[in-house]
């Protein structure tokens, strides 16, 4: 078995950076679970990898490409979940279904667009070309302020939005606001890590302790401890290599995070099931 835990420190930026956006996806999965958006997350991020793609194929070189696309197709994403309500759902999958097989579509071209759509999926944080100095972490900063700052704004305009418009009046501009700032965090985290990456922690830390907690402070502060937990303890595990058929096998970071999210996640939820029956 080979270990690399002792050079933990060549990884650091990505540990911060993983650790940090992580949390920031949590965060805003809080709202996304709550307003029952969780298929919305999903298709946001599948169209995230198609703008990876696009940018790709085209070669405009530079984050801010791919984070202004992502905000062009999260326009008609906004629209189906706002106007098209009976068929919401239907749509979104419609757009999911899309967004994944022209993906799959541009695997043809092959060379670097295959290469970077595949990581745009999958992703691993060790092997990332990560930098604490880049666009991306300035973006998401940025976003995390505006989300905090709003964020009581943004919950009232999710479960009350009529009364919110006799007290406050039209809400379309901090709605939008909120469905951008998404957008950009989502981008950032495709963009390094995965788009199953970023699916995860937007979902599994606030479905897992959302039956634990309901004050909205001790939840948020909850999912980012449930978040960088997992980042953490993934990256570490991750670092370790076994001997495979004559050759040595490191399991892919980003999916090691993603299974620690979901056996902690398992592991609760099965303890809150053995409390229950207890106290019967």
């Amino acid at each position: 078995m080979t270990d690399l835990t002792s050079t933990w420190q060549l990884f650091f930026p990505q540990l911060i950076l993983g650790s940090l956006s992580g949390a920031l996806l949590s965060l805003l999965g809080i709202l996304i679970v709550l307003r029952r958006m969780t298929f919305f997350g999903l298709t946001l991020s599948q169209g995230v990898s198609f703008s990876v793609a696009v940018c790709l194929f085209l070669q405009w070189t530079g984050e801010v490409w791919t984070i202004l696309l992502s905000l062009l197709l999260t326009i008609p994403l906004v629209f189906v979940k706002n106007k098209v309500k009976n068929s919401e759902e239907v749509v979104l999958g419609i757009f999911f279904l899309f967004f994944s097989a022209i993906s799959q579509f541009l695997l043809a071209l092959g060379g670097n667009v295959q290469n970077h759509l595949m990581a745009s999926y999958f992703g691993d944080i060790l092997t990332s070309q990560v930098k604490l100095n880049s666009l991306g972490v300035y973006a998401s900063l940025f976003a995390l302020i505006l989300y905090g700052f709003f964020f009581h704004r943004f919950l009232f305009i999710s479960f009350d939005p009529e009364q919110y418009k006799i007290q406050k009046g039209n809400p379309l501009f901090f709605d939008l606001l909120y469905y951008g700032i998404l957008a950009v965090s989502i981008t950032v985290a495709v963009n390094l890590f995965g788009s199953f990456f970023s699916m995860s922690h937007m979902i599994i830390p606030v479905f897992t302790l959302l039956p634990w907690i309901s004050s909205l402070k001790k939840l948020a502060l909850a999912v980012v401890i449930f978040s960088i937990f997992g980042t953490l303890l993934g990256f570490y595990f991750s670092l370790f290599g076994f001997r495979w058929k004559g050759e040595e096998i490191f399991f892919p970071t980003s999916s090691t995070i993603i299974l620690v999210l979901c056996f902690s996640s398992l592991m609760l939820f099965g303890l809150r099931k053995i409390m229950s029956l207890s106290q019967r």
